[in-house]
């Protein structure tokens, strides 16, 4: 039983193939996610601070900060004094 369940992994990892533009994507998704945790530092920072500083757009930003933010590695920190935008900081 063990010997066919890894004949199967073994021939699935041979003919299924992950399509370059799907690899491209992954490795500009990475590319971002690494600039994002080397300009916040220990700093906090909202989303627009980050765009501009990335020059992203906001809603780009906030995308790959909310992925961030789901796999735990950034934490909210609080809230601007007007109530408009969260801060957000890299978790150690």
């Amino acid at each position: 039983m063990e010997e066919n369940k890894e004949q199967t992994f073994r021939q699935k990892r041979e003919t299924h193939t992950v399509p370059q533009h799907v690899k491209d994507k992954l490795k500009e998704y990475n590319s971002i996610k690494k600039r994002i945790t080397e300009i916040m530092g220990d700093e906090e920072w909202n989303i627009p601070n980050l765009a501009a500083k990335l020059e992203m757009s906001t809603t780009e930003t906030l995308y790959y900060v909310m992925s961030m933010l789901k796999f735990g590695q950034v934490v909210t920190t609080g809230v601007d004094d007007m109530d408009e935008y969260y801060f957000y900081k890299i978790k150690k």
